[in-house]
């Protein structure tokens, strides 16, 4: 009986020995997996909390890698926005001084002719640049970004949608840079070209050269471009200036927005990774010591289930 008793006792240790096995190798299975992926959780029944906030964290951080990405085009439009602003700067102080020296009484008809084709070639490159185009789509159109917003004479385009109308090149482009937080990136072509004077009608920038190209050019100034004719022409011009150079500082403050939106972003994207990481990523010297412990739980198993059998078939005997 003490035999049966022994082979009883013996089998029964090694039943609960071999349930184990089983068990040790699934562990030692999902260590690998974790230690050649890097990942620590795959799926939701390794670590349904875990795994919930991973899926968070990856769907935040998709979001804001898009924010990040639609930041990104509107700072190159902005960009180009200051470059073609900060341009025609340049060009409306070229034509201030040209009217200076035009306005000097040494200068004669040969002399003011020339320097009002000078300025004619001046306002060329203003309108030129007030049909500048990024990717595509005219910049200072408002929301009409597939038509050209003027013509070669700086005069609004008469062309279906905008028909001469400048009331039609108005219009915001929003783009979102926070939750719940949208951004005016330009500067429409009504606010370029329409600038406010004292106690008048509204000008255009295009329109003040030329004034001041008439007021020069011995051709069209009955006056022969005498200081008198000039003067009133020139101070046009240095409104039209200072209304370039307002529109090119508030571009750089869309600028400077959209950078700390861009900061923001970043920022939170950071955090979102390295919270998924804390949750996701595979602590590798755990995992590998783990790994070794499991592998010597598992040969000290199938160890003792061959002790086990061993003796139970002496018992036997």
């Amino acid at each position: 009986m003490a035999n049966v008793s022994i082979a009883t006792n013996s089998s029964v240790s090694s039943g609960v020995i071999s349930d184990e096995v089983p068990r040790l190798q699934r562990d030692i299975s999902r260590l690998r997996e974790q230690i050649s992926s890097g990942k620590r959780i795959g799926r939701p029944s390794d670590d349904p909390t875990s795994f919930a906030v991973a899926e968070r964290m990856e769907t935040l951080g998709n979001q804001l890698a898009r924010r990040k990405e639609s930041i990104a085009r509107a700072r190159t439009f902005v960009d180009r926005t200051q470059q073609e602003l900060s341009g025609m700067a340049d060009l409306f102080t070229r034509a201030r001084e040209n009217g200076i020296r035009a306005a000097d009484d040494t200068k004669n008809d040969e002399d003011r002719a020339a320097i009002a084709q000078e300025l004619r070639s001046i306002r060329d490159e203003v309108v030129s640049r007030m049909n500048s185009q990024q990717d595509g789509e005219y910049v200072f159109a408002g929301n009409r970004t597939g038509t050209q917003p003027f013509n070669e004479d700086g005069t609004v385009n008469s062309d279906s949608p905008i028909d001469g109308d400048l009331e039609n090149i108005d219009g915001d482009r929003k783009r979102p840079i926070g939750r719940d937080q949208d951004l005016t990136i330009n500067i429409d072509g009504k606010e370029l070209a329409q600038y406010d004077t004292d106690g008048g009608d509204p000008k255009t920038i295009t329109g003040a050269l030329g004034d001041l190209i008439n007021a020069v050019d011995p051709a069209d100034n009955t006056g022969g471009g005498s200081d008198p004719d000039i003067q009133p022409a020139l101070s046009k011009v240095e409104s039209a200036l200072d209304h370039v150079i307002s529109k090119g500082s508030k571009a750089g403050t869309i600028g400077r927005r959209l950078s700390v939106a861009e900061d923001q972003v970043s920022a939170a994207s950071l955090e979102a990774s390295e919270r998924r990481s804390d949750v996701e990523d595979t602590d590798l010297a755990t995992a590998i010591s783990n790994l070794q412990q499991k592998q010597t739980q598992l040969q000290a198993a199938f160890q003792a289930i061959s002790s086990t059998q061993q003796t139970s078939l002496v018992n036997f005997l």
